[in-house]
């Protein structure tokens, strides 16, 4: 059984036979307050809800969450919308609603977080609004979880994730916007490093950073040439191999029964791993 395993993965209720996340609440209220942020501007209604530094009032905390409600609605506004409910839906469903908590917190304080080191640094005026360096945090956790999933049916997640960052760090560079590229960055960084960390906690093999390096001082055993296998030993990857297969199947029927959500986290992470194992044995 896993060290460490989020059981909330579940729906938190149902409404019409239709399952109820964390992620589905979030959603909803991004859409009526970015649409309500919108109505309120153009009535020249004055809400102080992007984080600016220095801050003023001191005391406007609430600024580091509301500033990603700032959008103008364009004909991109509904596609982030989708993006954020796709991936944090993945996250939510493989790590669990708290590490998804967890996360989107990170992941809103990593943007006004590299603001206040560019202001208390270098005297810069930095400014955070919009959703779009959050939810490009949210692109690379989802990444880290699935990096082989194809998108489009045929381009492995990986790359896709790579070619948004790269054209944002392109776009920025042109600009010369070096606050907003620092905050991209960063918070890319935190959503890669927190959901890698939090995926190494599924496994009863989990070993922290301070064990890990602990291990390279250690003395490493001497290398010994055993004897052949026995012959009815050589038989032995094949019965492994039709194992694997029946169960995979069965996780297929499971999906097929009850949907992907019903699927646990060591679940999810072997069916994954039969996944790469098939494509690599395609490549061949």
């Amino acid at each position: 059984m896993a060290r460490y395993a989020s059981r909330n993965n579940e729906p938190l209720t149902r409404w019409r036979d239709h399952p109820v996340y964390l992620t589905t609440i979030l959603t909803a209220l991004l859409a009526a307050a970015i649409l309500v942020t919108v109505v309120l501007t153009a009535a020249h209604v004055p809400i102080p809800l992007v984080f600016v530094m220095p801050l003023e009032p001191a005391w406007a905390l609430w600024r580091l969450v509301t500033y990603v409600f700032v959008n103008p609605i364009n004909l991109f506004t509904p596609f982030s919308i989708l993006c954020f409910y796709i991936w944090s839906m993945g996250v939510e469903t493989h790590l669990g609603r708290d590490s998804l908590a967890k996360l989107l917190i990170l992941l809103l304080l990593a943007g006004p977080l590299a603001g206040a080191v560019w202001w208390w640094g270098f005297g810069h005026v930095a400014e955070s609004a919009g959703d779009y360096v959050f939810i490009s945090g949210l692109l690379m956790a989802f990444t880290t979880l699935y990096p082989n999933a194809e998108f489009w049916g045929w381009v492995p997640f990986k790359w896709v994730a790579f070619a948004c960052l790269f054209c944002g760090s392109v776009m920025l560079l042109a600009g010369s916007e070096w606050v907003q590229l620092s905050q991209l960055w960063l918070t890319c960084l935190v959503g890669f490093a927190y959901t890698r960390h939090a995926k190494e906690l599924e496994f009863d093999d989990y070993q922290s950073p301070f064990a890990r390096l602990g291990k390279v001082f250690q003395r490493r055993p001497k290398l010994r040439v055993l004897p052949s296998p026995a012959p009815r030993a050589r038989y032995r990857p094949e019965i492994d191999e039709d194992d694997e297969l029946s169960e995979v199947d069965a996780l297929l029927d499971k999906i097929k029964a009850s949907g992907m959500a019903s699927l646990t986290p060591r679940e999810r992470a072997k069916l994954e791993e039969a996944r790469a194992a098939l494509m690599k044995k395609d490549e061949r």
